[in-house]
């Protein structure tokens, strides 16, 4: 047993809790949140936990604490027999009916970080109300957990298991990957050069496995178990991915079909690379899918956070489909995914995460680059020439964001301007405004800004989207200015 007199006190984020590993993340706060959610669960007829684990400095140790405190609390615990992306535990805890999951990970934050996921049984993030109950128990209850002894050579009788199995051919399944590939011109076929970036993440492994049994031409960069994630961040992103736009950059030269997918650190969020070494955003991403489960017959509803391009909208009003606009977080997007009778079929974040409820009602980076590879074959055209088409012309939006580092009391004067009115960039031009979560312009010629505060950190994330290349510089440099000013 282990005693505590003055535990810290334990925040938990958007589905759980992360913090510096060895600092605020320790193998005590591992404990005792563990042991908060045996008792959470007490009353749930479904008492068992899958507990997975990313590639991270300890992530094995740490998920194979929480499962020795969760099994010494009377729940029946799964653990996974090796690192997993976020979405395989999400499909596991869904598809074999547990009551919760545990995931490690600190998704794409630097090295220095892990964390703690909850999911539901729906195999979604955890709803927040639900969160809020667990992190009560974890700074109310008795700190004094049983403290597991971590040794892997012990012969106990932890039931483990191998969650990739059945993830990935229920993905081959719903993205009927084999039909495609049996029906596609086989000049094609020939043609796909596939670079993987898992970014030394959690999805090491998958998509290569994958294109392998298809006979797919691919190869793989960044893809060794490496916690210090040299040279970069796991986040798919376009600063991020210098090497993988190199490689496409030097092989697209020479084929159109050349193109690259990233994953974040527990690959629930992706980016891609056209064969030019361009870029291609979650929003370029979520409009390509998005079109093409439209045309494939899929009917409902679509859900986006407040940050996602204008693209979504209108693809939604040229096919009649409801949009639902909500605050940032995919815990958002999932609760209304997961919501009794909602017909929501898909959602999307601007961060890379993109959700389709046929197979999870949560992101997944790995479906998602599947996905994208079975639209590429079945259509004979790359991701540029799809985006083309859905528009009539070139991707029509610019898109910024910028994150502005400032005093707290600046951050503070600005928010008291945005709420009072007295500061309302370009004013005259303003149709409408959104303060679902931050401040949303939305002016005549559709532009749009969205000033949003952290509510952790003396940051302000703006963001800023118009079919003039020059409108979001011009909306960004707008609030700097005022930000000097005060």
């Amino acid at each position: 047993m282990i005693s505590v007199s003055k535990p810290i006190f334990i925040n938990f984020g958007t589905d759980g809790f992360r913090g510096v590993i060895g600092d605020n993340f320790t193998f005590d706060a591992v404990s005792r949140i563990s042991s908060s959610l045996a008792e959470y669960l007490k009353d749930n007829p479904l008492k068992t936990v899958a507990v997975g684990y990313d590639t991270r400095f300890l992530s094995k140790e740490f998920a194979y604490n929480a499962a020795k405190v969760l099994q010494s609390a009377g729940i029946n615990v799964i653990l996974s027999d090796n690192f997993c992306p976020s979405p395989v535990l999400s499909y596991f805890v869904k598809n074999k009916k547990c009551g919760a999951g545990i995931m490690i990970t600190a998704s794409h934050n630097p090295y220095m970080f892990n964390g703690l996921k909850f999911k539901s049984k729906f195999g979604s993030s955890m709803p927040e109300s639900e969160v809020k109950k667990i992190e009560k128990l974890v700074n109310t209850k008795s700190c004094n957990v049983n403290q597991p002894k971590i040794d892997y050579m012990l012969n106990d009788n932890l039931k483990r298991a191998d969650f990739k199995e059945d993830y990935i051919s229920h993905i081959i399944n719903l993205t009927e990957l084999d039909k495609a590939v049996k029906e596609s011109d086989k000049s094609l076929l020939k043609s796909l050069d596939i670079i993987i970036d898992p970014m030394f993440g959690a999805g090491i492994g998958y998509l290569s496995l994958i294109l392998k049994n298809f006979s797919i031409k691919h190869s793989s960069i960044n893809n060794t178990v490496n916690p210090a994630f040299p040279g970069l961040n796991p986040e798919p992103i376009d600063s991020n991915l210098h090497k993988l736009k190199a490689f496409l950059k030097k092989r697209g030269m020479k084929n159109k079909f050349a193109v690259g997918f990233a994953t974040d650190g527990d690959a629930d969020r992706i980016g891609a690379v056209d064969y030019e070494g361009n870029f291609i955003d979650s929003h370029k991403i979520f409009s390509i899918i998005l079109n093409y489960l439209i045309k494939d017959g899929y009917r409902g509803s679509i859900v986006k956070t407040v940050s996602v391009s204008s693209s979504i909208d209108d693809i939604c009003k040229e096919h009649n489909i409801k949009i639902h606009e909500v605050p940032i977080g995919f815990k958002n997007i999932a609760a209304l995914m997961t919501q009794k009778g909602s017909d929501v079929f898909m959602g999307g974040e601007e961060s890379g995460g993109i959700g389709i409820v046929s197979h999870l009602p949560e992101r997944d980076g790995i479906f998602n680059a599947l996905l994208l590879l079975k639209i590429i074959i079945k259509t004979k055209k790359n991701l540029n020439e799809l985006l083309s088409d859905i528009f009539n012309q070139p991707y029509p939006y610019y898109y910024i964001r910028e994150d502005l580092h400032l005093k707290e009391s600046s951050k503070v004067h600005l928010i008291e301007k945005l709420k009072s009115g007295s500061f309302v960039p370009f004013k005259n031009n303003v149709v409408s405004t959104n303060f679902k979560d931050g401040f949303k312009y939305i002016y005549k010629d559709g532009s749009w800004l969205l000033i949003r505060p952290s509510g952790t950190e003396p940051v302000l994330r703006i963001y800023a989207e118009s079919k003039d290349e020059k409108k979001p510089g011009e909306l960004i440099n707008k609030v700097r200015r005022e930000i000097e000013s005060l």
